[in-house]
């Protein structure tokens, strides 16, 4: 991990700095017997060529230019956040470090948190965002999550990294039911919602792109990224 004028690269296993650019999506959200509805805000955007844009499907960045995401529950939540680079290299982004997946409600994530961004690297190729919220603890998979952290060795972090793969796929067909998200664009005003805990302004800001989603206590999204 290194820092350059006040922004983080973030460098995953064989080197490979946080990944996006043309974009594919796919979302998922299901039922969940007698849990709570899902209600929350999120946004993913991209610093491209000095604007925000928003990250969704075909879009297309390049290397140096940077993402960031943020999300604020309404109702309690659990958030999982996994990135799957061209190269095949897994890196769980969220929660880490010791923080629980649970957010509380009106509680404001940004990832990377404060000033910090994720920055392409120079390693062009097909990358993945894997974007799981639950109304339910998913403890086997941050199991799986926590143990690919500790691993060192190429052949055990591809096996786990095809593991961690696999439970996002169960864990979509287990919930998969009729029952479709809501999800709309909703106007953050100012800069006020902006402010990581320690009290220094994101900027600039993604929230402004923010959507509200609705779901039955369970909702996931693969953002396809084309980093070129």
């Amino acid at each position: 991990m290194s820092c350059f004028a006040g922004l983080r690269t973030v460098k995953f296993a064989a080197g490979v700095g946080i990944l996006i650019a043309g974009l594919s999506v796919g979302a998922y959200a299901q039922n969940r017997p007698s849990k709570s509805e899902l209600n929350f805000l999120y946004a993913f955007g991209a610093q491209a060529g000095g604007k925000i844009i928003p990250v969704q499907n075909d879009t297309t960045l390049r290397s140096g230019d940077r993402l960031k995401l943020f999300v604020e529950p309404k109702a309690e939540l659990y958030f999982y956040l996994v990135h799957l680079s061209s190269e095949g290299d897994l890196t769980p982004l969220f929660p880490v470090d010791s923080k629980p997946a649970r957010i509380a409600p009106g509680s404001q994530v940004f990832l990377p948190e404060g000033s910090q961004w994720f920055e392409l690297d120079a390693h062009p190729g097909p990358e993945k965002f894997f974007m799981l919220v639950s109304a339910e603890r998913l403890e086997r998979l941050e199991e799986l999550c926590r143990r690919h952290l500790t691993l060192q060795e190429k052949p055990e972090a591809q096996s786990s990294a095809v593991a961690i793969q696999n439970e996002i796929k169960h864990l979509r067909q287990q919930y998969k039911q009729l029952s479709a998200p809501a999800e709309k664009p909703v106007r953050i005003g100012g800069s006020v919602r902006g402010q990581p805990p320690s009290g220094a302004p994101v900027v600039p800001d993604v929230t402004p792109l923010a959507a509200e989603v609705t779901a039955p206590g369970f909702y996931s999204r693969t953002f396809s990224i084309d980093h070129r």
